[in-house]
């Protein structure tokens, strides 16, 4: 497991290997929460409010017209799309990757 300092101005640096697996860049955005005794860092993008509403009710309203996964029994909503959002960010770097 990578090591990281923590710098002045509490400043980490994330592995070039993570960094790679996360498709992370300069100037990304990441989602920092308390867990247990440690930190989890997630990758967030930021989508203009109009748009994402908008993408949040054509989303909700696909969702509406299915039948949920015996595996999704008992999350909400905001936990499902939360995973199709991350499914479509792995696509879109599986896509950009093959195509560099």
């Amino acid at each position: 497991m990578p090591l990281v300092t923590v710098k002045p101005k509490f400043q980490v640096t994330i592995p070039a290997k993570l960094r790679r697996e996360l498709d992370l860049r300069e100037g990304g955005l990441l989602e920092a929460t308390v867990v247990g005794d440690g930190i989890l860092f997630r990758p967030k993008e930021v989508v203009e409010r109009k748009e994402r509403n908008a993408s949040a009710d054509r989303i909700a309203s696909i969702l509406a017209r299915i039948e949920p996964l015996p595996d999704d029994a008992g999350r909400s909503e905001d936990e499902i799309m939360e995973d199709v959002i991350a499914d479509i960010a792995q696509a879109r770097r599986e896509r950009r990757d093959r195509e560099t």
